[in-house]
């Protein structure tokens, strides 16, 4: 039998199979759920190769009662903070095939929040703004009575008509 045709037929049972109420054919819950939290040495290294990272690289998200397992902590890197030259599986998520993700990447993608240390505090963005608002309003006040306008020297008109000593027409 060719491969085609197996992966045909196999996907043909899946959909058949998921269409019966006995089975349905992934259940999310229990098919994407990471393991328990590792215990020992042995358990560390079988939840680094699960992942395919190297056991002195992989370290488990911490035990805090989120449910995480053995899922890594891959570190607090957003999309956008990734090369933008890299030659990635996923252009859009900027990462390759068979890389783990990260828990929230659903929060950090390119389109949303960056990680990523901002180049000012949010003091100095507070100090600057109310600063600008000051001055702008203490201008605002010291100028009010100095008025900016366009000059503009009053209609001419060719004979003295407007206060109607001529009139324009002739019946």
């Amino acid at each position: 039998m060719s491969r085609l045709a197996l992966v045909r037929s196999s996907i043909l049972f899946n959909q058949v199979r998921s269409l019966s109420y006995s089975r349905p054919a992934l259940v999310f819950a229990r098919d994407f759920k990471p393991g328990e939290y590792p215990k020992t040495e042995a358990e560390r290294r079988a939840a680094a190769k699960k992942y395919g990272l190297r056991p002195e690289d992989y370290e488990p998200l911490p035990d805090n009662g989120l449910g995480f397992g053995d899922y890594p902590n891959l570190g607090r890197i957003s999309t956008d903070m990734k090369s933008d030259w890299g030659d990635y599986d996923d252009p859009y998520l900027k990462r390759n095939f068979g890389e783990p993700i990260h828990v929230v990447q659903d929060q950090i993608t390119a389109d949303k929040v960056s990680l990523a240390k901002t180049r000012v505090s949010f003091s100095q963005i507070v100090f600057w703004f109310l600063f600008g608002s000051f001055v702008f309003i203490g201008l605002n006040y010291l100028l009010w009575d100095k008025k900016c306008f366009i000059p503009i020297a009053p209609k001419q008109y060719p004979r003295n008509a407007l206060n109607g000593e001529e009139k324009h027409y002739k019946f």
